[in-house]
């Protein structure tokens, strides 16, 4: 720990507590002030290569006075009952004031009440809120999933572009189309050779060389636009509709002008603008014709729209990301509140802003594995996402054995991970067994196979005990045993994972063991077939699901 010592007081500050990792927060003590505040080992790593010290007292500090002396300035001053209010809205707890007036600009210690680090931040700074509370989108709501596929077999433009001769045989074979790593590249159209990340080029394959050139081909191209007329372009001239005379009007002129499309609309805009995009008009008018709703695009918002108070409008009939302002209702608590629809989207995107709960938590997107989401844990399924990182390692309680507690990660839970003490040894005989019957029925049958699709809404994959094709479809087998499927959470786990399955277009058939319940699923290619613990028949029971398929015995 010496090497790590040496590296906070390289940037100005000491340990209070014990190094819980690099990318966990630590209380530290600034050696200049004798402020103690929670930094990552990563950011004093960061801040020391840039020869800045790490903490943020003396930093905001540095600031304020740079601004006071700025005499033009007005310079406001907050009372202690606005700080705290002010604090509040952000979820932070007030601890004190660091310099001797608090205005926009001075630093105030305050902890949030959600993860308890400390932090020195401004007042304008306050209404964010802590990082811990920062709820991104990973994608945009309206774009396709992503689905986690290898490069080699995604068939994509970014396979010509790969440097084969500079990267280890290995990476091709293992790596993703999501990958952030980076590899190596050579275009296809100029032979340059460049480092760049495997996602950026799986998205969009481009060369820095040739980008270069053609943003000097645009430079020129926006210089000769300066100098020639509209009238000397035949498209902007048949639809000038403007009393400035066209002839003494360039292309790159930054004036609006007025244009009328072949549909009679009339915009006003650049004539740059109108070249390249055409009428806004008629760009609009396509956009509504494929409306997209907010009960379509973002299903968990329209459950909090006020069922009386927003007159004709409703979630089906108002856009995801409209900025009409609306009344909404939270389930939790009752809570009411204004905010524009757009609004409820953006930033911590807040399911309740009472309760402090989020959009696209745990409990939303995987109720099932919420279940299990233990009391002890300081923030409740609705505060976390599925694949957070929080600065605690979550503890869970076994839906079918309560006595079965373990802590594990958020993202190793979601990506499929049981509870260690129920299935210590992997699959059971009876689940090896009706393998074994479906690799003799069907030719062929993949134990535990590993799915991702990105129809998957649930999770990002799920393991399937039996997975077999025949005529062309995917049939995906699951051996439901009565003593693991029976409690609700993992009714709501098996409900999940058979929708998410049908979606990607397999066929499920669930084994339900015993007496328990049918879920509530219909779908045509969905069946479920009775079996008993105590006389399995796994021959006749794969014999009955190729019937059903319609698979002659020949096949």
């Amino acid at each position: 720990m010496d090497c790590i010592d040496e590296i906070l007081r390289i940037g100005g500050v000491a340990a209070v507590e014990r190094f819980p990792g690099p990318r966990k927060d630590r209380l530290t003590r600034c050696l200049t002030c004798g402020v103690e505040a929670h930094y990552k080992l990563s950011y004093t790593v960061e801040k020391n290569a840039s020869q800045e010290r790490t903490c943020r007292t003396c930093y905001w500090r540095a600031w304020a006075t740079e601004r006071r002396a700025e005499a033009w300035r007005e310079q406001r001053v907050y009372q202690r009952e606005e700080i705290v209010a002010r604090l509040d809205t952000g979820g932070w707890e007030f601890l004190r004031t660091l310099m001797d007036e608090t205005g926009d600009h001075e630093p105030i210690l305050a902890s949030c009440r959600r993860c308890g680090l400390i932090r020195a931040l401004r007042m304008g700074d306050a209404g964010f809120g802590c990082i811990c509370s920062r709820n991104t989108r990973s994608r945009h709501p309206t774009d396709a999933p992503v689905e986690k596929v290898p490069l080699m077999e995604s068939g994509l433009e970014a396979l010509a572009w790969w440097d084969h001769d500079a990267n280890d045989e290995r990476a091709l074979s293992t790596v993703s189309v999501r990958a952030t790593r980076s590899a190596h590249w050579r275009c296809p159209d100029c032979d340059h050779r460049f480092p760049a990340k495997v996602s950026v080029m799986a998205e969009r394959p481009s060369c820095p060389a040739c980008s270069e050139l053609a943003a000097a081909k645009l430079q020129e191209e926006n210089e000769l636009a300066k100098a020639t007329p509209v009238a000397d372009v035949s498209e902007l001239l048949s639809a000038w509709d403007d009393e400035a005379n066209p002839r003494l009007v360039m292309v790159g002129d930054g004036g609006h002008y007025r244009f009328r499309c072949p549909r009679g609309h009339r915009p006003r805009l650049s004539v740059t603008r109108f070249h390249s995009a055409g009428c806004p008009h008629c760009a609009a008018a396509a956009t509504r014709a494929k409306p997209q709703w907010l009960a379509d695009v973002l299903p968990e918002l329209a459950e909090q729209w006020h069922p009386t108070r927003n007159g004709k409008y409703t979630p089906h009939n108002v856009r995801w990301d409209s900025t009409r302002k609306v009344r909404w209702r939270a389930d939790c608590c009752g809570h009411e509140w204004p905010a524009t629809v757009r609004d409820r989207d953006k930033y911590q995107r807040q399911r309740c802003p009472r309760c402090r709960t989020i959009l696209g938590s745990l409990a939303w997107c995987d109720p099932g594995l919420a279940a299990e989401w233990s009391p002890a844990n300081p923030v409740s399924a609705w505060q976390v996402r599925p694949h957070a990182n929080p600065n605690f390692t979550p503890e869970w309680v076994c839906a079918t054995n309560t006595d079965h507690v373990w802590s594990m990660s958020l993202s190793s839970r979601s990506n499929g991970a049981e509870c260690p003490e129920c299935r210590p040894t992997g699959k059971s005989r009876v689940e090896l067994e009706h393998h074994a019957a479906a690799e003799e029925v069907f030719g062929n049958a993949r134990s535990n196979a590993l799915l991702r699709d990105a129809a998957f809404t649930a999770r990002q994959a799920w393991t399937v005990d039996v997975l077999v094709t025949t005529d062309g479809r995917s049939v995906a087998i699951e051996y439901d045993g009565a003593y693991w499927h029976a409690a609700p959470a993992k009714v709501l786990v098996d409900t999940a994972k058979s929708r998410d399955l049908l979606a990607a277009g397999y066929h499920v058939v669930r084994l339900r063991e015993d007496d328990l319940s049918p879920l509530a699923i219909d779908d045509p290619r969905y069946r479920e077939f009775r079996v008993y613990s105590s006389a399995p028949r796994p021959r006749q029971v794969i014999d009955a699901v190729r019937d059903w398929l319609g698979v002659s015995v020949d096949s």
